[in-house]
């Protein structure tokens, strides 16, 4: 990533500072269609947990990729082990609805 034309043009600090942010941005793209799917089937039948850990999980993909850009792949523990909780929780709470919901409890 970077290698172009205009990577010629930006000291070697600011260069892994930008691949970095790239590098930051591509992980939360990936993660993103997981995450809000997740959060849409949790929130039908616990809306406010949901929203609680969506926040949390805003929170800390802020501390990834601010993290990730500043310090490098060593930056982003907290940001990552954070956003790795909250989708375990988005991951549980999403199961629970789907049980509710074959058994047939209205939201």
């Amino acid at each position: 990533m970077g290698n172009g034309f205009y990577a010629q043009k930006l000291s070697y600090k600011a260069w892994v500072e930008f691949n970095n942010a790239q590098r930051a941005h591509g992980n939360y793209l990936e993660f993103a269609p997981t995450t809000f799917v997740w959060l849409f089937i949790a929130g039908i039948y616990f809306p406010i947990p949901a929203a609680v850990i969506g926040l949390g999980s805003i929170i800390f993909r802020i501390f990834y990729g601010v993290g990730y850009v500043k310090s490098g792949a060593k930056g982003r523990t907290i940001g990552a082990l954070g956003n790795d909780l909250c989708i375990l929780g988005l991951l549980g709470l999403s199961f629970a609805s789907g049980v509710m919901f074959i058994l047939g409890n209205q939201p």
